[in-house]
């Protein structure tokens, strides 16, 4: 009898020692395809820690970062059917969905991260990101992808008139593909993590992104020129699957939504301090970074500016109505108190820039 004890004892303690203190309830994936340890794939290991922490893991997001889920369209269209509950993704693949958003890719149409932030967080970003409920997706908020960039196999591209001839990859976004048509260069849109093997195999000349995925997917490898010439400012949008969203308890929600906040600014603050690093690494690489010159930049501002009379019959006349006179009421000095909000906002708080760029050597 004590032998049968002791045996039912030993394996009481060890069910005990095996066995989670707790089990989440809501086992949730997020999906992106932008590389491990990037500041997007920092921000959303970060997001993932505060919903755990605050639901007492009751709610539990687990990371696919790198495409493993597949390209933006398809993770946009897991997120719609359910398969994938939330993801991260640029306004690319998100036209297909909602063309509104492509109003965010107008050349040129903020002059600063303020001027994004302001945009992206006002009235007109609450009415794209509410857009998305029609498509069973709710919306987040707003993170950064960041200043989008041109690199070249061919020549270093400093005017309009070099964009002519080549063959461009660009987001599948037929903002995107404008933008290319009318600098003369041909736009081959393709799914972000087939780009660097199309790039080495010289499928395509060039492409356009940020610093930071230029580096990360090690573009250098084929791309010996880069222009700064930050002809867009790229978000990424933070969503989830309508159902799972309504399924949620209240509060769950709350946490969720303010997390994502906080993860928002985190990540938008990170990315501002590593982008500079990234280009030092660029060119580290041996790559030659073309800043482009007052005249330069007023050259490809020029020459796309008739991408807001197509932009219209893209994003439509509203959007892009309303986008235009939001850029002349920033330059005329309305929204600085917005600015100076941001600017002091953003200056509290303290990101892990180093170590997020000691992940890339």
């Amino acid at each position: 009898m004590k032998t049968l004890k002791r045996v039912a004892l030993i394996l009481a303690l060890f069910l005990l020692a095996t066995t989670p203190a707790f089990a989440a309830n809501y086992n949730l994936k997020l999906a992106h395809v932008i590389t491990p340890g990037t500041p997007i794939d920092v921000a959303a290991n970060k997001f993932a820690d505060l919903v755990k922490q605050r639901t007492n893991g009751d709610v539990e997001i687990k990371v696919f970062p790198a495409g493993q889920l597949g390209g933006e369209r398809a993770i946009i269209e897991g997120v719609q059917l359910g398969t994938i509950e939330m993801s991260f993704t640029t306004t690319g693949a998100i036209g297909g969905f909602a063309p509104e958003f492509q109003v965010l890719d107008l050349p040129f149409l903020f002059p600063s991260y303020e001027a994004a932030y302001t945009y992206l967080d006002g009235e007109q970003g609450s009415k794209l990101l509410a857009l998305l409920d029609r498509k069973g997706i709710h919306g987040l908020a707003f993170l950064e992808n960041g200043w989008r960039n041109f690199t070249s196999s061919k020549r270093a591209i400093k005017s309009p008139a070099d964009v002519a001839g080549q063959k461009i990859r660009v987001m599948e976004s037929p903002m995107y593909m404008g933008l290319i048509s009318t600098m003369g260069g041909s736009p081959t849109p393709m799914a972000y993590p087939e780009l660097p093997n199309a790039l080495l195999q010289k499928v395509i000349d060039g492409q356009e992104n940020p610093s930071v995925n230029i580096y990360s997917a090690k573009m250098y490898e084929s791309q010996p020129w880069m222009t700064r010439d930050q002809h867009t400012y790229n978000v990424m949008i933070a969503k989830v699957n309508k159902q799972v969203w309504n399924s949620l308890p209240v509060n769950y929600q709350k946490i969720i939504a303010d997390a994502a906040l906080e993860a928002r600014d985190f990540q938008r603050k990170l990315n501002r301090e590593c982008d500079a690093a990234f280009i030092a690494k660029l060119k580290e690489k041996g790559m030659q970074v073309h800043e482009l010159t007052a005249a330069e930049r007023q050259a490809f501002e020029t020459a796309l500016q008739p991408m807001y009379e197509k932009g219209k019959t893209i994003a439509g006349e509203g959007w892009v109505t309303a986008a235009v006179q939001f850029r002349k009421d920033w330059d005329a000095g309305k929204l600085k108190a917005q600015e100076a909000k941001y600017v002091a906002d953003y200056a509290k708080i303290t990101v892990p820039a180093k170590e997020t760029m000691a992940n890339f050597k």
